[in-house]
C-alpha cells in the first residue's frame, strides 16, 4: 500500500550504512532476507526493486563523496569559480556561495559547489565568474562527536571544502547566468524597497520572514524567536507555502477562476517563489508534495500523503543524499509526518470540535513527535512555544501577506503606499517589542541532552505503539506489547551504576579541554583553546548540555594561559553548576573563588584518587608553564597523567615521582621544550595524546613524536583524530575517536553489554508473562 515509503527506507538505510561504514554487511544481510521472502512469497520484481534502491544508494553516495577540492587540502591553488550569492556576515571576511569550474587552469568535468572567503576590500560582484589564488581548508573543522557539524552542514550544499582567496582577484565575466540574475534582482528589489521604507531592525524582520533568511536577523533577536518556538516562521518552511497556497486560491476564485484554473496559476507562482528564494529544503518538500496534491486533483487521482511525503523524501535525497543528516531535512520531514499521523489516526479520536482545543493537541504531538530532532540538533524544547504559535501565527500570517501585497503593488504604485508602509513599520515594531519582551519571562522552555540511538528507535516504537492501541483498543497484542515495552526500558534504560570510567578528550584546536567521569562524578581539566573563537559558548557549554550534564563536580585548570582557561568564564555563568574551581593560583578574571593545589595534595571520590604531583607550594617561576597543575589520575592501577604546558625543567624534578603511565596527555601539546628524552624514557606511556590544532608554533614537534613512537607509545592526536574517548574497565582500556579509529578490544564493552541486557530481557520477560497468566 505504501510502496514509496518502504523504497525510501531501504534507500535511507543505504545511506545511513554507507556513511558509518557498514553498507556490505547490511547490503548482504538485506539481500539474504529478501532471497528467501522472494521464495516464499514471489514478490521478485517488489524485492528486486529494493535491492535496485540500496545499490543506488552507494553508488549515489560514492558520486556524491567525489572531490577535486579535497584533494587540495591546505594547499595553494588557482582556481576559475562562478559566484552565485554574498552570505550576510558582517566580518572582515566577505563569503560567497560559487561553483569551481577549473583548479590550476585544468577544466573539471563538472562544477563543484564551495564557499569562497575574500577579504570585503574587494568588491566582488554576485553571478559574476572570478580567478584567484585560493588556498583550500577542509571543512571538518569541530571534530567533536554530537556537536554542530560543519561537515554534514556543508555537504547538504553539496561541498566539501572552502577556500580562502589570497591575492590576484580578477573578473572573468559579469552575469553569466540569465537565472540568476533574476534571482539576484528580485532580492535587491525587495532589500532596497524594505530598507528604504522601513526602520532597518523592521526590515530585516519581514526580510527573514519573505526571503528565507535567518542572517537578516538580530543574534540576540532570534535567540529569542528560537526560544519562543517560531523559528519555522523565519526559515521559508511548509507554513509558508500553505500560506500562500490557501491566499493565492482564495484570491483567484473571487477572481472567478475555476479549481483547476486557480490550482495551475497557483502551482506555477509557488515554485517561481520557491526559485527566488533558492529552493531552502522545507520549501522543497512542500512544492514536491504540493504538485503531487496538484496532479492528483487535475488528474482526478486519489492522494496520499503518506506516499507523497515519502516521494518528496526520495526525491530530494537522491538528488542529495546527505540530506538525511541536514537539521533542515530531519526537521521539516518529521514536523510534516507528523501532522499527516495526527490528521490520519489521531484527529477522528478528538472528542472536541473546538478549533484551538485541537490546535493544542497538533502542536502538542508535533512537539512530541519532532523531540529526538530536536533534542539531537537544538537541545531545547520550546515549552510555551504551544501559547505563542497560536497566538502569534495569525499575525505572521497577516504580516507575511500584507509584505508580499506591498511587493507587488510597489513596483506599479509606490506613491500610494506610503500610509500602508508606515502602519507595516508599526506592526513590526509591535512584533519586536513582544518578541524581545518574552526574555523577562521566567520560563519559556527547557533544555534537554542529545537522545541516544537507541532511546530514540524506543521513543518512535512507544509512539507508533500508542497510536495504534489508541485506533485498536480491543487488539490481542495490547497486554503483550506492554509488558515488552516496560521490560525494555528496564532492561536498556535502568542499568544500576557500573565501575567505569571515562575520560574524554574533546578537539579544543589549539588548546585542552578533556572531561572525565565516574558514576555520578564530573570533572573537568583544562577548557582553553587559543584558536577556537567564543570556545565557552560554541564548544564547552554545547558538548556538558548534549551529554546532560548540569552539574561539574570540580574544574581542574592546570595553568592561566588563554588555550587552558579560555572557556572558564562561559561555564560559570551558564546554568550549569561548577562546586569546586581548583588551580595552582588565583585569578582575577575568573567570577568564583578558586581552591589553590599544590604538591602533596589530592582529589578522591570512591575509587577515583587523583594525585598532584606539581607544583611546588609558593613557586616561583618565570614561566607561566613551569607552574602548571601535574595531575596522576589513578585508577584500577591504571595510570592517567595530566602534565599542562610542564617544561623539561619540571619534568626532570618530577621525574621520580612519575610511575609508568597508561594514558598520557602530552606536555605542553607536544612542543620541543618538554618530553625529554628521560621524561619519555621513564614515564614509557602506553598511549600518548596530542592535543593541538593548526598552528604556527610547529606543535606537535617532529622529535617529540619520534621519542614516544620509539618507547611504542600509541600516538593519538585531536588534530588526526579529533575528539578522543577512553573508557577504564577493570584492568583494561578501550578506546575510540571521531574519525572511527578503536582499540581491537572497544567492541567487547558492546558485546558484553548486550548479552548481558538480552539475557535480562528474556528472563524479565518470561517472569512477566508468567506471573500475568498466574493472575
Amino acid at each position: 500500500m505504501y510502496i514509496i515509503i518502504s523504497l525510501f527506507f531501504a534507500y535511507s538505510m543505504g545511506v545511513i550504512s554507507y556513511e558509518f561504514g557498514f553498507f556490505s554487511y547490511m547490503f548482504i544481510a538485506v539481500f539474504v532476507l529478501l532471497f528467501f521472502n522472494s521464495y516464499y512469497t514471489k514478490k521478485y520484481i517488489y524485492n528486486s526493486v529494493i535491492i535496485t534502491f540500496l545499490i543506488l544508494s552507494f553508488i549515489n553516495c560514492y558520486y556524491n563523496s567525489i572531490s577535486k577540492l579535497s584533494q587540495h587540502i591546505d594547499e595553494n591553488i588557482e582556481i576559475a569559480a562562478k559566484i552565485k550569492d554574498r552570505n550576510i556576515s558582517e566580518s572582515s571576511y566577505s563569503s560567497y556561495n560559487a561553483s569551481v569550474i577549473s583548479i590550476n587552469n585544468v577544466i573539471l568535468p563538472g562544477k563543484e559547489n564551495t564557499v569562497i572567503y575574500i577579504d570585503s576590500k574587494y568588491d566582488i560582484k554576485e553571478n559574476s565568474i572570478i580567478k584567484a589564488n585560493v588556498n583550500v581548508a577542509d571543512s571538518n573543522i569541530s571534530k567533536n562527536k554530537l556537536l554542530f557539524n560543519y561537515k554534514n552542514y556543508l555537504r547538504a550544499k553539496k561541498i566539501s571544502a572552502v577556500v580562502f582567496a589570497e591575492d590576484n582577484i580578477t573578473t572573468i565575466k559579469e552575469n553569466y547566468s540569465y537565472f540568476n540574475t533574476i534571482s539576484a534582482n528580485f532580492k535587491n528589489y525587495t532589500e532596497k524597497m524594505f530598507y528604504n521604507s522601513l526602520n532597518d531592525s523592521n526590515a530585516d524582520i519581514i526580510l527573514s520572514i519573505l526571503l528565507g533568511n535567518v542572517d537578516y536577523l538580530d543574534e540576540n533577536f532570534y535567540d529569542n524567536v528560537k526560544v519562543m518556538g517560531l523559528a519555522h516562521i523565519f526559515a521559508v518552511s511548509g507554513t509558508h507555502i500553505v500560506l500562500i497556497y490557501g491566499f493565492l486560491l482564495t484570491v483567484l476564485k473571487y477572481c472567478g477562476l475555476n479549481r483547476r484554473a486557480r490550482l495551475i496559476i497557483t502551482w506555477i507562482i509557488m515554485w517561481c517563489y520557491g526559485f527566488l528564494i533558492g529552493f531552502p529544503i522545507s520549501v522543497m518538500r512542500s512544492l514536491v508534495m504540493f504538485t503531487l496534491l496538484f496532479g492528483a486533483e487535475i488528474f482526478y487521482r486519489k492522494y496520499s500523503s503518506l506516499n507523497a511525503i515519502g516521494l518528496a523524501a526520495l526525491i530530494l535525497t537522491v538528488y542529495n543524499p546527505f540530506w538525511l543528516f541536514d537539521a533542515g531535512f530531519l526537521l521539516s520531514f518529521s514536523a510534516a509526518l507528523s501532522i499527516i499521523i495526527y490528521n490520519k489516526y489521531i484527529l477522528k479520536n478528538i472528542q472536541s470540535k473546538n478549533t484551538i482545543i485541537r490546535l493544542i493537541y497538533l502542536y502538542l504531538f508535533l512537539m512530541l513527535f519532532t523531540l529526538p530532532v530536536i533534542a539531537y540538533f537544538f537541545n531545547y524544547v520550546p515549552v510555551m512555544g504551544i501559547v505563542y504559535n497560536i497566538l502569534l501565527l495569525p499575525i505572521f500570517t497577516i504580516l507575511m501577506i500584507y509584505g508580499f501585497i506591498l511587493l507587488i503593488f510597489n513596483g506599479f504604485v509606490p506613491f500610494l503606499l506610503v500610509i500602508p508602509f508606515r502602519i507595516f513599520d508599526y506592526l513590526l515594531y509591535s512584533l519586536r517589542y513582544t518578541v524581545n519582551f518574552t526574555e523577562k519571562f521566567g520560563f519559556n522552555g527547557f533544555t534537554i541532552q542529545t537522545m541516544t540511538i537507541p532511546l530514540i528507535a524506543y521513543f518512535y516504537i512507544l509512539i507508533i505503539f500508542v497510536i495504534y492501541v489508541y485506533n485498536n483498543n480491543n487488539s490481542p497484542i495490547k497486554k503483550s506489547g506492554i509488558y515488552t515495552l516496560i521490560v525494555m526500558y528496564i532492561v536498556t534504560f535502568m542499568t544500576p551504576a557500573n565501575n567505569l570510567i571515562y575520560i574524554n578528550v574533546a578537539d579544543a584546536g589549539q588548546g585542552l579541554f578533556t572531561h572525565v567521569k565516574y558514576r555520578n562524578t564530573d570533572l573537568i581539566i583544562d577548557c582553553g583553546s587559543s584558536n577556537n573563537r567564543d570556545f565557552g559558548k560554541y564548544t564547552v557549554l554545547p558538548y556538558l548540555i548534549k551529554r546532560g550534564i548540569n552539574q561539574i563536580d570540580g574544574v581542574f585548570i592546570s595553568h592561566w594561559d588563554s588555550d587552558h582557561y579560555s572557556g572558564l568564564n562561559d561555564l560559570l555563568s551558564s546554568k550549569i553548576k561548577v562546586d569546586n574551581i581548583f588551580a595552582p593560583a588565583t585569578n582575577n578574571e575568573i567570577i568564583k573563588d578558586i581552591s589553590i593545589l599544590n604538591k602533596g595534595m589530592s582529589y578522591r571520590t570512591d575509587k577515583l584518587n587523583i594525585d598532584i604531583l606539581w607544583p611546588e607550594k609558593d613557586i616561583i617561576s618565570d614561566k607561566t608553564n613551569n607552574t602548571s597543575l601535574v595531575m596522576l589520575i589513578n585508577f584500577n592501577n591504571k595510570k592517567i597523567l595530566f602534565t599542562g604546558d610542564i617544561e623539561k625543567d619540571v619534568e626532570n624534578i618530577i621525574i621520580d615521582d612519575i610511575p609508568e603511565i597508561d594514558i598520557l596527555l602530552v606536555p605542553h601539546h607536544g612542543s620541543s621544550t618538554s618530553s625529554s628524552d628521560k621524561f619519555v624514557y621513564n614515564s614509557n606511556p602506553e598511549i600518548a595524546v596530542f592535543s593541538y590544532g593548526k598552528n604556527k608554533y610547529g606543535i606537535p614537534h617532529r622529535e617529540v613524536i619520534e621519542r614516544y613512537k620509539n618507547e611504542k607509545s600509541l600516538i593519538l592526536s585531536t588534530y588526526e583524530h579529533g575528539e578522543i574517548n577512553f573508557v577504564l574497565k577493570d584492568d583494561k582500556i578501550y578506546y575510540n575517536t571521531y574519525t572511527d579509529i578503536k582499540s581491537e578490544n572497544y567492541y567487547e564493552l558492546y558485546f558484553l553489554g548486550f548479552v548481558t541486557k538480552l539475557m535480562a530481557f528474556c528472563i524479565l520477560l518470561i517472569y512477566i508473562k508468567i506471573q500475568g497468566r498466574r493472575i
